[in-house]
Formats: C-alpha cells, sequence, structure tokens
C-alpha cells in the first residue's frame, strides 16, 4: 500500500520528537459483568523531569462518539488505577489518556498501562497506540501508513485471534486492506478486506477467522503470524492483538510490531550480532520465543545455549526456550536494526489455554545505557506479581559493584519505600520475586491493589526488567519495563 518508510530507532533513542507538550495514548475499553479495564500509570513526568502534568481521560463509543470528559488528578498518592465511573451495564470504545504540560514533556507516548479482567483471566499491555497533536501532522512526524505484524494467532474451534484498532483526529475514508497469514509451514494467505470509513477516533475490530477460508484448517492446530496493511488519519498505526477464548473466560493481549518486511528497519554492519533477553523462570513452563514471519528480508543464525537455529524472513519459528539469552546474526547480508519476537509462557501447572505474551525484539550495539525503569505491579490480595530482572551482559559487560534501588510508588500515599540491591543480590531476582516479598509490609493491604515499581541502577546500563499480573485460576500476563 505505499512505498518503504524507514523507521529510524536512533531518533527513538535520542527522543527526538520535536516539541511535546502533550503525550497520550487509546487504550481499548469494554465493560460488562465479566469484562472489566483499569488504566495504570504514575506520575513520572514529575520524578523524571519535574513537570507537573494535567491528566485529561476522554471516553468514547466504538464509533468515536465522545461520551464524556473528565480531569483525574494525583490528589491520593503518585499512582492512579482509572476506570471511568459509567451508569451502562454493559459499554465498548475507546479510553483517550492525555497528559497536557507547559513544557516539553520530550516524548509524546504516555507510560502508562491497561489491564483486562475478563473471565478467569488477567492480561496488560503498556500503551500501543495514540493520536497525533496538529502540529506533528503539520510537520509530517507522523506514521499513518499501516504494515504492522507480530501477532500469534492460535485459532482453533475454542479460540480465536483478534486485532484491534483506533482511529485518528480525522476522517479516514473506506479502504481496501490488505491481510497475511502465515502458517508453520511456510505458507503465506493473502487477503484484501474492505474496511468501511473511519469517523474520527473509531475503534475498530478485525478477526482474521472471519477473513481467512478455513483458518483453523490452515493452521492444523499449530500457531500462525497475520500482518495487516492498512491506513490511519491523524493517528499512529500500533494496535493491540491477541486471543480470546469463546466462551467468554479467557483473553489476552500484546501490541504489534511494525512489518520490517514492508517498513525499512535500517541496517548495521553484517558482522553485528543481536541478543534477546527472555524472562526465563523455573516457575513457568511452555516457555517459547516466536520469531516472526514478517521481517527484515534475509537468513538468519539463533543461537539458544549450544543449538543453532536457522531461519528465514516468510518462515515462522518457534524456539523453546532452554535459558535466558539469544543471539542472532544474519548470515546473508547487512543486520537489520529491528528484528521483533513475541515470547509466551504458562504459569507451572497452570489449566489455561491462553498464555501470557509479550511483544519484544532483540537488541544491539546502538542501544544506549538505560539507568532507570519503571514498571506496574500487583501488591493487593487479589493479583501477585514476580518482579524479574535480568543484566544484558552481552552487550554491557558485568555489572561490577552498582547498586539497583527499588522504590515502591502507590494510589493511596506518597510515601515511597526503598529497598537496595546489591549485584550479588540481583542474581536472585533473574529467575523472578514476588513483590510482595520484596515489600511485605506493603502487601495484602487491599483487596486490589496496583502499584508502581521504579528502579534506578547507580552505574549499569544494562538491565532489563519483566513483570508478571497473576491470579488465582492461573492465569497470568508479562510485560517489560518502561
Amino acid at each position: 500500500m505505499n512505498t518503504k518508510l524507514h523507521i529510524n530507532q536512533i531518533d527513538n533513542y535520542k527522543k527526538n520528537f520535536g516539541i511535546s507538550f502533550r503525550s497520550s495514548t487509546i487504550f481499548y475499553f469494554k465493560k460488562s459483568k465479566t469484562f472489566n479495564t483499569i488504566v495504570n500509570f504514575m506520575d513520572y513526568w514529575k520524578i523524571k523531569k519535574s513537570i507537573n502534568v494535567m491528566i485529561i481521560a476522554s471516553l468514547r463509543d466504538l464509533q468515536g462518539k465522545l461520551i464524556f470528559r473528565e480531569r483525574v488528578s494525583f490528589d491520593k498518592g503518585p499512582v492512579i488505577n482509572y476506570t471511568p465511573k459509567i451508569e451502562e451495564d454493559s459499554f465498548e470504545g475507546s479510553l483517550e489518556m492525555e497528559a497536557i504540560a507547559n513544557d516539553d514533556l520530550g516524548i509524546p507516548y504516555a507510560a502508562m498501562l491497561v489491564l483486562y479482567e475478563v473471565g478467569k483471566s488477567i492480561t496488560m499491555v503498556h500503551g500501543y497506540t495514540r493520536t497525533y497533536s496538529p502540529h506533528e501532522i503539520e510537520e509530517k512526524k507522523v506514521i499513518e501508513f499501516g504494515e504492522e505484524a507480530g501477532l500469534v494467532c492460535r485459532d482453533t474451534d475454542d479460540v480465536r485471534s483478534f486485532i484491534i484498532g483506533h482511529n485518528g483526529i480525522s476522517i479516514k475514508e473506506e479502504q481496501l486492506a490488505k491481510l497475511w497469514v502465515s502458517n508453520i509451514k511456510g505458507e503465506t494467505i493473502e487477503k484484501e478486506i474492505k474496511i468501511k470509513q473511519l469517523n474520527p477516533f473509531e475503534t475498530f475490530k478485525i478477526y482474521p477467522r472471519d477473513h481467512i477460508d478455513n483458518l483453523i484448517k490452515f493452521l492444523d492446530g499449530k500457531d500462525g503470524n497475520v500482518a495487516i496493511s492498512y491506513k490511519l488519519s491523524g493517528g499512529f498505526t500500533r494496535t493491540v492483538v491477541g486471543n480470546e477464548t469463546l466462551d467468554g473466560t479467557e483473553f489476552q493481549v500484546y501490541h504489534s510490531n511494525f512489518n520490517y518486511g514492508k517498513h525499512d528497519p535500517g541496517y548495521m554492519d553484517k558482522k553485528e550480532i543481536g541478543y534477546y533477553s527472555f524472562p526465563f523462570s523455573s516457575q513457568h513452563e511452555k516457555q517459547t520465543t516466536h520469531v516472526d514471519s514478517f521481517c527484515a528480508e534475509g537468513k538468519y543464525e539463533i543461537y539458544s545455549n549450544e543449538n543453532v537455529i536457522k531461519f528465514s524472513s516468510g518462515f515462522r519459528k518457534n524456539i523453546p526456550m532452554e535459558g535466558e539469552v539469544l543471539s542472532v546474526k544474519r548470515i546473508d547480508g547487512d543486520f537489520p536494526k529491528r528484528l521483533n519476537i513475541v515470547l509466551s509462557a504458562f504459569l507451572k501447572g497452570s489449566k489455561c489455554k491462553l498464555p501470557m505474551e509479550s511483544a519484544r525484539g532483540f537488541y544491539h550495539s546502538e542501544r544506549p545505557p538505560k539507568y532507570r525503569m519503571w514498571m506496574s505491579a500487583g501488591l493487593g490480595k487479589k493479583y501477585r506479581s514476580k518482579l524479574i530482572i535480568h543484566a544484558l551482559t552481552d552487550l554491557y559487560g558485568p555489572v561490577g559493584d552498582s547498586i539497583l534501588t527499588l522504590k515502591l510508588y502507590r494510589d493511596t500515599t506518597f510515601e515511597v519505600v526503598e529497598k537496595k540491591i546489591s549485584s550479588k543480590e540481583l542474581k536472585k531476582y533473574e529467575d523472578g520475586i514476588y513483590v510482595d516479598e520484596i515489600f511485605p509490609d506493603q502487601a495484602n493491604k487491599f483487596e486490589n491493589e496496583i502499584c508502581q515499581i521504579w528502579g534506578e541502577s547507580s552505574t549499569y546500563g544494562g538491565l532489563q526488567a519483566y513483570t508478571t499480573i497473576e491470579n488465582i485460576y492461573g492465569s497470568a500476563s508479562i510485560e517489560h519495563n518502561y
């Protein structure tokens, strides 16, 4: 649908987004007897940049019509867990969250996370898309041509996959989009689908099985991958994707990623090696890395412990994980700066049909050190969360004598609780430690408390963290740090 667009990762690393007085995100929102939506975030703008922001929440229906708008304040603590109060017993649409400041926020993407409580399952994903500000559109700092991939479709008689997107601030005329599905055999089906005219802020849902004939037979009981090519008007093209059981008891989400078979990822020297840190835990099972068939063209070798896995664009791979680290190199040309994967796992002994999943990618030598990170976690009685921390030693070397300070932020108090972790203690976090064991005096005070954990490393810039959220039914979700 469009010529290849170069996605400049250096601009992302350098935060070259122009003037950002507004930081925002849009989430899919649903309310019913068995479906609840919670947005969780902290006042990181004040912590990082000493900037006060005004938070505005705008609830819209599926057609994009504004239902109400209200201000949300950090009046009880530096963390907010927000669910709009509406009279309707059943509602579906979108929830836009905006942070407005009188100074440059640096990044126009709001670091917020949404949790969906659905039936017997729990799932979460960080902010995946946003509407553009008029000055961004005028300066052409936008991506409105959607070339998105990353959905691991698990369609069976009991499960269906989905894509959910949101239009931007202006009308998008009716269009013909393209949908691709690949299976484990390396076969790909391409289908042209019609997307009706989209109103400003309209939410649309696409179920691949509605457009791909005999999708279940095509997948043959194995996972597949889905990509989509489409356009928006005044909005970023990232979508929320996932799978759900048809009986409504399970629902799992994560976000899509750019299809670098269509977009240009930029390239590095052919000798470059990429690294990926999987949240491998003895408390999880069926731990898998899904390498997307829709990626930059090339032939690759992926290394897992002593195993060498051959991978080529157009052919998806499921890699059973035996440890934390995967490395990758391209064997027929320059190395792409972006190579995306999805990770999945189950809690040990879980009877769930759907795994926890998260969209990730490989790191390389151009990634700058990162000394601060923060993440969501369950601290109440309803959910438990593991904190998993890895040191990316392949890129950044040993941790040395660096100290990691963890700070606990909550929505009921401005008190900040700190815990310092030495490099020796950090090893214990590789397998995951429950947050209620890290902060036992603050845990289990409320039925459902979602907190934020801020991590700051004294000298080491190569830490990567994940948190899970887990319920009593064996359902879990996992997300990486900001």
